[in-house]
């Protein structure tokens, strides 16, 4: 597991890196968790700029283990992460997201491909 700089004790930290929307951040990984020729499955809940999965990419590598492929639930490809792991020297960790960025912005109500008998709103705002 790799967390935030100072979320999680005696662990090794990354490089910095840039976040989407405001300043820098460092993520940690527990000591020993990671030894040389481990294969690692990288999951992340969101991938927007790329800054935070190329970060623990990195930090994976420089313990010696190999970022075997990188999952996300969501990819916001809007922001060309993409691109971002070409240039960080990443191309050769697959990427991929279980669900398109599409279904964020889905009108469920207004697709006429999506059956609404039955719904009811319940009001709150969401």
């Amino acid at each position: 597991m790799l967390r935030k700089k100072g979320k999680m004790p005696n662990c090794i930290l990354g490089s910095s890196y840039s976040k989407e929307y405001e300043g820098t951040d460092s993520l940690g990984i527990p000591r020993g968790a990671v030894k040389p020729g481990d294969k690692v499955l990288l999951i992340d809940d969101l991938v927007a700029t790329g800054g935070t999965l190329i970060a623990a990419i990195d930090l994976v590598k420089r313990c010696g283990g190999s970022v075997i492929e990188a999952a996300c639930v969501v990819e916001l490809k809007c922001l060309n992460a993409a691109e971002k792991f070409k240039a960080s020297g990443h191309q050769d960790v697959p990427i991929w997201a279980m669900m398109s960025e599409s279904i964020l912005t889905l009108d469920g109500l207004n697709d006429p491909s999506i059956p609404t008998d039955g719904y009811v709103d319940d009001g709150a705002p969401h």
